[in-house]
């Protein structure tokens, strides 16, 4: 069974205008999706406070079977973001919705760095920070390296980090998908954009790789499917090389993410 690595970010997703709140955040979202394939198991590293929002984190990764020991409890607040819904199920943020709690201080300690030498893939967000340390393990070591860059506009900073980068993941926009073949032909990576409704793109070498999205009867949520399409592709491309089955897998995980509120 192999064995895929989240890191940093487990969270809460609050819902003011349900007043509800989710066990959530990228490692935990896409832990969770690796898991549910039955063909991996799944790690999560980081920090969470020792609040009772960290007790729920640390419940639905144990509902999922998911091993929490580099799930580290900090003194202080647990990450939580306030999440805004459209009439049709579409997220939105406010200023004011992310919270970094302990989060921040997170570093990779020389155990955690050994660790992660054990372990056949490592997903992680441009987000966080973790690139370059990762990028330095990877040379003495094997793993997939899968990095989200989310829903960023491409930019050039990120050139620097595209040689080590085996699986790039992206919420990304027709209008860039010319640059992501570009890079796809002088870069090994895997360049994976989803487009929402519009299903998924792939680009490596050069060809490309198209998948619809999945129908939905009704969008309830659109938190964390991105972080479902990931988890689920990781794991398929894992074990089978596939593209289009990978995207194919992802796909089918993110509609069902869509279908509930709360990422998981």
């Amino acid at each position: 069974m192999k064995k895929i690595l989240a890191l940093s970010c487990c969270c809460v997703d609050y819902f003011p205008e349900k007043d509800t709140a989710k066990a959530g955040g990228n490692a935990l979202n896409l832990a969770v999706n690796c898991a549910k394939t039955n063909k991996a198991q799944a790690f999560l590293m980081g920090n969470i406070g020792t609040d009772k929002f960290a007790e729920e984190i640390k419940a639905k990764a144990d509902e999922y079977g998911i091993n929490h020991d580099k799930l580290y409890q900090v003194d202080g607040e647990t990450a939580s973001n306030k999440v805004y819904l459209t009439e049709s199920g579409d997220r939105y943020f406010k200023d004011d919705s992310w919270t970094n709690g302990v989060i921040r201080d997170f570093v990779l300690s020389d155990e955690d760095k050994a660790f992660m030498r054990t372990i056949d893939a490592v997903a992680t967000t441009v987000n966080d920070g973790l690139i370059s340390d990762i990028s330095k393990i990877l040379r003495s070591t094997d793993f997939m390296f899968c990095v989200d860059f989310m829903e960023h506009n491409p930019s050039d900073e990120w050139i620097k980090f595209l040689p080590d980068i085996d699986i790039f993941f992206i919420s990304g926009k027709q209008e860039h998908l010319p640059l992501f073949k570009k890079w796809s032909l002088e870069y090994s990576a895997l360049f994976v954009a989803t487009l929402g409704e519009n299903g998924s793109v792939t680009y490596h070498k050069g060809e490309e790789y198209v998948c619809e999205a999945v129908k939905v009867e009704k969008v309830v949520d659109t938190t964390g499917c991105g972080d479902s399409y990931q988890g689920a592709f990781i794991v398929d491309y894992l074990h089978n090389g596939d593209i289009l089955s990978a995207m194919k897998a992802g796909s089918q995980a993110a509609a069902i993410t869509l279908s509930f509120m709360g990422a998981v």
